[in-house]
């Protein structure tokens, strides 16, 4: 058996809800989620990825017409134009962003870390900001009233629940079985001052 047949070996047998916690947080959305955003969001100007992986946000924003364009820890694609930690206050180095669309690391996100990611793109973003989070963001004392400081437009529930694995797993070419975590997108519009719209973004438009 070879070293790369072994390790997906590894990672079959691992069901979906217990996959080994990646270092980065870096774990991959469906692409249809990313396809489905800009299809039913509209954005203005350019959209940036601080946190891209494969780049599959930033391939389903150029396919949706937009300028845009990714960053990570770890360039992993050609979408990937250099290796920026979103953490840093010298991010993006005097370049214009419009809008950030991203699914994060949760690690960053939570209320253990001040939300700090969130703060940062609502802060750098100049129009919108859209973040894949669990469903459940939302719910919790410290987590509402966090939001409540910020101009949430809307929470758009991803249906049928997607499945999210770390990105080894699609890197290894394994096909990822059925999601335990219901997600949803978090969309900010700065400037806005009222109560957040609920709807649902689901994978067949029908």
């Amino acid at each position: 058996m070879t070293t790369q047949s072994a390790e997906n070996g590894s990672l079959r047998a691992k069901a979906a809800n217990v996959w080994a916690r990646d270092p980065h947080d870096f774990y991959c959305e469906p692409e249809w989620t990313s396809k489905r955003l800009f299809e039913s969001e509209k954005f203005e100007g350019n959209v940036v990825d601080p946190a891209c992986g494969t780049g599959r946000i930033v391939r389903a924003a150029i396919d949706a017409g937009l300028d845009a364009r990714g960053y990570d820890l770890v360039k992993r694609s050609a979408y990937c134009l250099d290796e920026r930690d979103f953490l840093d206050w010298r991010w993006p180095n005097g370049e214009p962003v419009r809008n950030i669309v991203s699914n994060p690391p949760f690690k960053h996100c939570s209320a253990r870390a001040d939300f700090k990611f969130i703060r940062l793109a609502i802060e750098r973003a100049e129009r919108k900001v859209a973040l894949l989070l669990p469903a459940t963001f939302d719910c919790g004392d410290k987590n509402s009233r966090f939001l409540e400081t910020t101009p949430l437009r809307r929470k758009l529930i991803i249906t049928p629940r997607p499945s999210m694995p770390p990105g080894a797993v699609i890197e290894a070419g394994i096909k990822p079985g059925g999601g335990t975590t219901d997600f949803a997108w978090f969309v900010w519009l700065r400037g806005y001052d009222g109560k957040p719209e609920t709807g649902w973004l689901r994978r067949d438009d029908a």
